[in-house]
């Protein structure tokens, strides 16, 4: 079984990331913030947990992966689809 959990992550800029790209989170253990990353390359940092918790966020660990669902690129905003196991 898996629990889905939604995210915004804010883009450094305008990038060309569209609906359905794997997005890979991994956090930096010196700042604390969750670095975003495409295709290998680094375009932003998580920014807020929509649906979820951090409690929850903890549990899936220092490296996840999500899809994007919406992209907001005047805002320079994507939101990420992250499935998580339970059980």
């Amino acid at each position: 079984m898996s629990k889905k959990m939604k995210m915004t992550v804010l883009m450094a800029g305008q990038y060309d990331i569209v609906n359905g790209s794997k997005i890979d989170f991994r956090l930096d253990q010196e700042k604390h913030l969750y670095i975003a990353e495409c295709e290998g390359k680094a375009f932003g940092l998580l920014n807020q947990i929509k649906k979820g918790s951090k409690r929850q966020l903890k549990k899936i660990g220092n490296e996840f992966s999500g899809v994007v669902l919406r992209t907001v690129p005047e805002q320079y905003l994507l939101e990420v689809l992250v499935e998580r196991k339970v059980g």
